[in-house]
């Protein structure tokens, strides 16, 4: 997810401001190999056929590659026995980025450069062809090679470094060297997440494609890129004996000045997530990217690109066109094969649902702001509402009992402004309850789905709410994982990254973490048996997730809603769930 609207460039732009830089700014020198002179032997289907280098002084490199000579500037920063050597190509915005092994001579190859056609309005399966496609001069593209260094004597070593899962799963807090702070995620083998601490943006969720490379269990080399975000590219090498880092920045900032440096980190461990292929799998057998005949390919997922924003005015005619309210086939690529039985617990019954004046979230409250709503419910899947004095309305609705005496049910509201919808958790046993009211619009988009919570009590009989206490925004889940398997064909992995957001991951075929996205969340703590979790897929979708999680059963249900290009849609979602761990990182938001 991401907030910021970036400017794309121009080719020109681009590659005037990377001309005219010359060397990425910090490091230091790895003088072992000043005066060195070393030929790269490169495999892959994209590696050059020559690419030699002869380390001049600390600033200066000579380069053959591929039949032509230059010369450039280079930055360096070491760790350990391992080296990080980068430099642009002069007079272009390609680049060059080395990790060499000077023990082993063993070396992994980055080759960048800028710029990226993307195509547009396709459906996320496919089946839709593209009605246009967008450039992005901006954006850093990557490939990368595996080989070893020749120095004069032409010995190869054993072996290459190699792709791997040995990193799936974790979890690192890292302090850099420049004063800033970010917690990742690498619940994947091509993406991962990150959450900026102590800044404007801080406790957002942003998600990038990565690379995870093994050196040996001492090293480690990641790479993050920002496709949708702002283009920068990342290397990292993590010595995982002594929890440090060191790697290269480099890309264009949100008022697109060029950045290109150096920087180190120490790292310390917030968790491990359990990881679920076979336990003879590491990783190492299979690049695991897109298409692997075109170079630089990698796992990128655009969502604007394929559910392209409206105006509010098309969204409310997409609304117009169609409205597919809990059908069994509608569109939701969420729909659940698992979800919680279907409650009629609530039907004969009349109450009221009686809420506090304070209204959280940054969404107006559409409608006259009532604070009572009527119920009474005619059969397991139509009742009727009204605010008191008001005309009943009749509505379909779902109802689920996913703890004891609590009830979760949602339904349209018929008549209220940009196709409003409410979703309410009640509590037979203690008479607390909460109300999420959303419709079409948010703060920031005019299509996407914007939400306001109000906790309140329920008026039932002789139940007797207590005077004060109310369920409650909360940090009980933060830092956790889950999986949730929604069918035999759709599961996914969810990281309760920050207080205000989270990443899910889409299962591979092999159950290793493949696709992964994020997005603005919060959390209501109903009993230590029920929590809501409530999210939208902002600059995706725009559709709204709600659902309870009970961890005891680890079962979670609720619903979907939104509107997309088949119409609106409010439909069912559930999971079974299984705890893959926890991340020690609730810390890092409570300083």
């Amino acid at each position: 997810m991401f907030f910021t609207k970036y400017n794309p460039m121009t080719g020109e732009e681009v590659e005037k401001k990377v001309a005219e830089a010359d060397r990425a700014s910090g490091g230091n020198t790895p003088a072992d190999l000043i005066g060195k002179h070393f030929s790269l032997k490169l495999e892959g289907n994209f590696a050059p056929s020559q690419l030699e280098y002869t380390i001049t002084d600390d600033k200066n490199l000579l380069v053959k590659e591929n039949g032509g000579e230059y010369k450039a500037f280079y930055s360096s920063v070491t760790l350990g026995r391992m080296a990080l050597i980068t430099h642009i190509v002069p007079g272009t915005s390609r680049g060059w980025h080395l990790v060499i092994d000077t023990k082993t001579r063993l070396v992994t190859v980055f080759e960048t450069w800028f710029g990226v056609t993307v195509p547009v309005g396709m459906d996320l399966f496919g089946k839709t062809p593209p009605t246009g496609y967008r450039d992005i001069p901006r954006e850093v593209q990557r490939e990368y090679y595996f080989g070893w260094a020749d120095f004069g004597d032409g010995n190869k070593p054993e072996g290459l470094h190699t792709n791997t899962n040995r990193l799936e799963g974790r979890g690192y807090h890292w302090s850099f060297s420049n004063g800033e702070e970010i917690l990742t995620f690498f619940p994947s083998l091509c993406s991962s997440t990150g959450v900026e601490l102590g800044n404007e943006m801080g406790g957002i969720t942003m998600t990038n494609s990565s690379d995870y490379v093994r050196v040996d269990d001492e090293y480690y080399i990641v790479t993050r890129g920002e496709p949708e975000m702002g283009g920068k590219f990342r290397v990292e090498i993590i010595d995982a004996f002594d929890n440090k880092a060191a790697g290269m920045l480099l890309g264009f900032t949100e008022t697109d000045e060029f950045v290109y440096e150096m920087h180190y980190a120490d790292l310390e461990i917030t968790g491990d997530a359990a990881h679920l292929e076979g336990i003879f799998d590491f990783g190492d057998k299979a690049r695991p990217m897109a298409n692997p005949d075109k170079k630089g390919a990698r796992y990128a997922y655009r969502p604007m690109d394929i559910d392209v924003p409206m105006s509010h005015e098309e969204a409310i005619a997409k609304a117009d066109s169609a409205q597919h309210i809990f059908e069994t086939d509608g569109p939701n690529i969420m729909a659940s094969k698992n979800n919680l039985p279907f409650s009629d617990a609530l039907v004969g019954k009349s109450f009221r649902i009686k809420l506090d004046r304070e209204k959280y979230a940054p969404a107006p409250w559409t409608g006259d702001g009532s604070e009572i709503y009527e119920y009474e419910v005619i059969s397991k899947d139509i009742l009727k509402w009204r605010i008191p004095g008001g005309q009943w309305q009749e509505e379909k609705y779902i109802c689920y009992e996913p703890a004891k005496n609590l009830f979760f049910f949602s339904h349209m509201m018929t008549g209220e402004p940009d196709y409003a919808n409410l979703t309410n958790a009640i509590d037979f046993s203690n008479g607390l309850a909460t109300t999420i009211k959303a419709q079409i619009g948010n703060w920031h988009s005019e299509w996407e789905i914007g939400s306001q919570v109000r906790f309140g009590v329920l008026e039932y009989g002789d139940i007797k709410p207590p005077f004060a206490r109310r369920h409650h925004f909360t940090d009980d889940l933060i830092g956790r994982c889950y999986s949730w398997t929604y069918s035999a064909s759709m599961s996914s992995i969810h990281i309760y990254s920050s207080p205000e957001s989270y990443s899910w991951t889409i299962f591979a075929k092999d159950n290793s973490g493949g696709g992964t996205w994020s997005s603005p969340c919060y959390y209501i703590k109903l009993r230590e048996d029920a929590y809501i979790f409530q999210w939208v897929e902002e600059n995706c979708n725009g559709m709204q997730g709600l659902v309870v999680i009970n961890p005891r059963i680890l079962h979670d249900g609720g619903f979907f809603y939104g509107v997309g290009r088949n119409g609106l849609s409010l439909s069912i979602t559930g999971a079974f769930g299984r705890d893959l761990g926890r991340f020690d990182i609730k810390k890092y938001f409570l300083r």
